[in-house]
């Protein structure tokens, strides 16, 4: 085996990059999944797209009507990081020392926390960078407080949104959200509804959070993240929601990045696509890209594979030759 250390059923059900890596090499030179992967590969490329254009039209509808302007974009240029052959931990080990180059070279005198965009395409290893990220900046502060580094979604803004344009319309007796969040009065019912998100700090938990107060409800978004914001409300209208709330939203989470760095001194990673990243202001911008396209393919791939064989059971013990023919059959069912 190349490099790996570990056996190969080992490697899987640790999961992550470990796990993708050991079914990349397992199977390295098996044709049917190097079908699968290109398959995905192209399933993500054609995704991306479609999300760039709606992300795209979203934030031109919001330069247009006035709730941003291109003096809102962040001037500080994208550091690009190639990732290929790289793990999420030694991306996330280049990022910090540039951040605390940074840091040390800052002439700022007050003490607040600092922000971190991260963008790039799917299937780059955002996530799992970040995550590696986070344990990597909570180890340098003074209080060495995971809690005090916070990885920011705008899912769960949008699902706020979405969820109190479901009330809204079923108290008023409408049915066609399309109409409703981007038809005629509905920069005063975004304006209204905006409102009754207030991102604050719970009493009861003393931690920042965002409070949903208005047509009947009031709810903290930590408390039905899992549950109301994944119900019925929500689901299926969140795509037409996020198309005509995109500069509200980022506005939103300006506000709360700012909050969030300069009065709770929290340090703040801030990870999506770049169509609205680019609004955040941060000094620390980083772009996240593959030389090698297909890498992306078989990652997701490997991915879909490790889960499979995990489902169905799989002993850390078992011989790798044994590992690869359960992996050649997980993909033939694929």
């Amino acid at each position: 085996k190349a490099i790996l250390q570990m056996s190969y059923a080992s490697q899987i059900i640790s999961g992550g990059a470990s796990a993708s890596n050991a079914v990349i090499d397992a199977l390295a030179g098996h044709a049917p999944f190097a079908t699968l992967a290109e398959k995905d590969g192209l399933g993500i490329q054609t995704r991306d797209a479609e999300d760039g254009e709606m992300l795209s039209a979203g934030i031109a509808l919001s330069l247009d009507s006035g709730v941003l302007s291109e003096s809102d974009r962040s001037t500080t240029p994208y550091l690009t990081i190639e990732v290929d052959g790289k793990t999420p931990e030694a991306v996330a080990e280049g990022m910090l020392e540039k951040i605390k180059a940074k840091s040390s070279s800052s002439s700022s005198a007050v003490t607040v926390g600092k922000v971190v965009t991260i963008v790039g395409l799917s299937g780059v290893g955002k996530g799992t960078t970040v995550s590696c990220l986070r344990s990597l900046l909570a180890s340098e502060r003074e209080d060495k407080d995971v809690s005090k580094v916070l990885c920011w979604s705008n899912g769960n803004i949008f699902r706020s949104l979405t969820m109190l344009t479901s009330l809204h319309m079923e108290q008023n007796g409408l049915s066609d959200v399309g109409a409703v969040i981007g038809g005629s009065g509905a920069a005063d019912l975004k304006k209204t509804l905006m409102g009754m998100l207030k991102f604050e700090r719970n009493p009861t938990t003393n931690l920042f959070d965002t409070h949903i107060v208005g047509l009947g409800v009031d709810y903290w978004v930590k408390d039905i993240e899992t549950t109301v914001l994944k119900g019925p409300l929500v689901s299926g209208k969140i795509p037409t929601v996020a198309k005509s709330t995109q500069g509200e939203v980022v506005k939103f989470v300006r506000g709360a990045v700012d909050l969030l760095t300069r009065e709770g001194g929290v340090d703040v990673i801030v990870e999506g696509r770049a169509e609205t990243v680019d609004f955040i202001v941060s000094e620390n911008r980083y772009e996240l890209v593959m030389a090698d396209g297909s890498v992306i393919g078989m990652r997701r791939a490997a991915q879909r594979v490790a889960g499979e064989l995990v489902k169905e059971g799989l002993e850390a013990t078992e011989a790798d030759d044994a590992v690869i023919e359960k992996l050649k059959a997980v993909v033939d069912r694929l």
